[in-house]
């Protein structure tokens, strides 16, 4: 299939594997069925991309083979790769290799993920080598590109706030060009619900995070507020 492809990187929701930063204030189980909360608002604003062939890249483990805990019929790849850099670069590869022209890799875990800021990333990839997508705290949620490039994606400092100023860095040193988007945040730590609930605050918003969040939101502020409190 031509054209334009989105690679949706999802894993396994394991309890104490996915959102472990959240468990002062969420259980373990909580903590997994947020995270499928989370992908399953990804996968909708990628569903309202026109001309976009939207695929799950998927990391799977003998609990969760496939993505049938999201109830949803995806397309899915499996991820390849001991590291995030080699998972990327086998999925853009995977997909440069059935004749995709512009290939955006974007995760699955933050609330902000719509789909306008997904449609800016194809159509700046028509003027630029590479788009990136920010996150508020140094890293990046989002990268797309217009054919591989592995450097890019070999040796980085992952789950830091050392990876988009690196990244930036090395795509000036292999003399490509680059629009970074409007960053947007994580939803990894209590200080960051706290942050996500006050922006909910009068909004009717009909995401499935924002439902989970807020169907018990007086408990979950108050821990999310004392954790983040204790840490600050």
């Amino acid at each position: 299939m031509n054209g334009d492809w989105l690679l949706i990187f999802v894993k396994a929701p394991s309890p104490g594997e996915v959102k472990t930063r959240l468990l002062p204030i969420l259980s373990a189980e909580d903590a997994c069925q947020l995270y499928r909360c989370l992908a399953l608002d990804t996968l909708n604003a990628a569903r309202a991309l026109r001309g976009v062939h939207a695929v799950l890249a998927y990391a799977a483990n003998s609990r969760f083979p496939d993505c049938s805990w999201l109830g949803e019929e995806v397309t899915t790849v499996l991820q390849q790769g001991d590291e995030l850099g080699a998972r990327l670069v086998h999925a853009f590869r995977w997909a440069f290799a059935r004749t995709a022209r512009h290939v955006v890799v974007v995760g699955s875990d933050a609330p902000d993920i719509s789909t306008p800021w997904l449609r800016l990333a194809f159509q700046e990839l028509s003027r630029v080598d590479v788009v990136v997508g920010p996150s508020t705290d140094g890293g990046y949620h989002l990268i797309g590109l217009n054919r591989p490039h592995p450097k890019l994606l070999t040796d980085m400092p992952w789950s830091t706030d050392r990876l988009l100023a690196q990244t930036l860095q090395r795509i000036r040193r292999l003399g490509l060009t680059v629009r970074c988007l409007e960053p947007i945040s994580d939803l990894d730590t209590p200080k960051d619900v706290q942050r996500y609930l006050a922006t909910l605050d009068g909004r009717r918003v009909r995401t499935h995070t924002a439902r989970y969040l807020t169907r018990d939101s007086t408990a979950v502020r108050q821990d999310a507020r004392v954790v983040a409190g204790s840490s600050a």
